[in-house]
């Protein structure tokens, strides 16, 4: 891994179009190949949700199971396109490294929804590196 450099930090986006009646997992092993810093994590309703009493809880892993953001997602929050919910981001666990790998999945349980989709916002922060 090259050092790291003196200039600032970069800040990136990954953006994930959720459907919200996928299976459990909608990214399975991202591996970026850089170190990075999970800041936060938003969904953004894309299609309105329906379904009676949905909720489904998305969680973002480090890996295949440290939690790194979740957040339960409930009918009434996709209701308006462009609706905002902010995750709950673990500080302790949202430094990836080199080799480890971002997973987005929903949680086993909750009601499933019939219709809807969410733009999944992740915010991190890279340091540069030198060579």
């Amino acid at each position: 891994m090259p050092r790291k450099s003196s200039f600032g930090v970069i800040r990136g986006e990954k953006n994930i179009l959720v459907n919200l009646t996928a299976a459990v997992e909608v990214v399975t092993d991202w591996a970026p190949g850089f170190e990075f810093t999970i800041e936060s994590v938003k969904a953004y309703t894309a299609v309105v949700g329906t379904g009676t009493s949905a909720s489904k809880t998305f969680r973002v892993l480090k890996g295949a199971s440290t939690v790194v953001a979740t957040y339960t997602l409930v009918l009434a929050e996709t209701d308006t396109l462009g609706e905002a919910v902010i995750f709950t981001v673990t500080p302790a666990n949202a430094t990836f490294g080199d080799a480890d790998v971002l997973t987005v999945d929903f949680a086993a349980g909750g009601t499933a929804f019939t219709a809807g989709a969410v733009n999944l916002v992740i915010v991190y922060r890279q340091s540069p590196q030198r060579i």
